[in-house]
């Protein structure tokens, strides 16, 4: 494009001070500009067409990006957030033991649910004396239940703040045994003026595990607690979601028949 431009201004130039001479031919071998406006108006063309064949590519790759949906018409649910606020969920973690599960929180969350805005210190820390402005501007708190969390000073300012603001919360529990443990033990780290407010008010409670399937069962958990505190489905109590393609939707069979041993020392074994 750059040396076609230069050399229809030289062509037009020498035109215009020789107009009756063959001096633009000589110097550039072009008895008119026609070979160079053909070869823009192909350039052109072929530019536009490179960039509609990455448009479609690209819209091909979003379309086939799972999303979340609504059970009850098979939509993206419409997300909102109350007047004055920032980000629909605070993601509150100790970095020794939660931070990579937090990112993969937010980066899972974003893909599916397009749209959503979820604090993360890494990427929304400015001033580390305003977590309790970053709990007030948020709809919804997250506390990622690792080894350590009770015991980490910010993230008890953090707790402290959003129980104090009467903010929603939904808990995640690290299920590894070297970054998490049991709830119980989970429990016995938390302060005991904190332990109704957290663990004692029916929170909606998802358990983290390390495999791809069942971490999609712990972010359609919290999805559905987050929905459920927007203005548009804070009336329900449950939020049917899924995913398509996620295991919900399979009908999963056995390649061959199998045969299944009860043994009568396990209760209740041979009726399931």
């Amino acid at each position: 494009f750059f040396l076609g431009a230069n050399w229809t201004t030289v062509y037009l130039g020498i035109e215009e001070r020789h107009p009756n001479s063959k001096d633009a031919e000589a110097i550039l071998g072009l008895s008119s500009l026609d070979p160079i406006v053909d070869s823009l108006i192909v350039l052109v063309a072929v530019a536009l067409l490179i960039f509609l064949i990455g448009a479609i590519v690209a819209a091909r790759h979003i379309a086939k990006v799972p999303t979340i949906r609504l059970v009850s018409n098979k939509q993206p649910p419409e997300l909102m957030i109350a007047r004055g606020l920032t980000w629909h969920l605070f993601n509150s973690h100790i970095w020794s033991t939660g931070q990579d599960a937090a990112a993969v929180i937010k980066n899972e969350l974003q893909l599916l649910l397009p749209g959503i805005k979820i604090f993360l210190d890494v990427d929304d820390l400015d001033d580390i004396g305003a977590l309790e402005e970053y709990i007030a501007r948020s709809q919804m708190i997250l506390f990622f239940l690792s080894k350590g969390y009770f015991r980490s000073t910010n993230c008890l300012r953090e707790v402290r703040s959003s129980l104090t603001m009467r903010k929603p919360l939904v808990l995640v529990q690290e299920a590894h045994p070297a970054k998490g443990g049991t709830l119980e033990e989970l429990r016995a780290e938390c302060p005991e003026d904190l332990q109704a407010g957290v663990f004692e008010a029916n929170w909606r409670l998802a358990v983290w595990h390390r495999i791809e399937d069942f971490q999609l069962v712990s972010l359609k958990i919290i999805a559905e607690a987050l929905l459920l505190r927007m203005p548009n489905h804070c009336r329900m109590s449950s939020l049917p979601l899924f995913v398509p393609g996620d295991a919900s939707t399979q009908t999963l069979v056995f390649s061959k028949p199998v045969v299944l041993w009860a043994s009568p020392a396990n209760p209740g074994a041979a009726e399931l």
